[in-house]
């Protein structure tokens, strides 16, 4: 038995184009943000195994001689720093002293101005 539909009809129908799911977006900034999160974390582990496989320099033994020099030439180095700072004091000190003194000179020059101008 037929249908009765026609042949147009039926071609429209095996003709529809049928959506299952929507088209996915483009993520190109996940596939950039996972290429550089790997790039990142292959230059950081080429930095740490190269940094693991070099052995660390040794350290060149010296002589007594030369730690002799170089304790006194701290020492003297020392005694420099401790004798400026005794030098600056002292100046600091001074100069104080000599502000003091003119603080007092300008006072006897006001009151002998004023005793001047008094006897006028």
């Amino acid at each position: 038995m037929a249908i009765g539909f026609g042949h147009t009809a039926t071609q429209r129908l095996s003709h529809v184009g049928l959506v299952v799911a929507p088209r996915r977006a483009s993520r190109w900034w996940l596939r950039v943000a996972v290429a550089a999160l790997v790039l990142s974390s292959g230059v950081t582990g080429g930095w740490l195994w190269r940094e693991s496989s070099i052995p660390p320099p040794e350290a060149a033994a010296a002589s007594s001689a030369e730690v002799r020099a170089l304790r006194s030439e701290a020492e003297q180095g020392r005694l420099a720093l401790r004798l400026s700072e005794a030098r600056g004091r002292e100046l600091e000190h001074q100069i104080n002293t000599l502000n003091q003194q003119l603080a007092e000179t300008q006072e006897q020059l006001t009151f002998f101005k004023k005793a001047h101008e008094g006897k006028r």
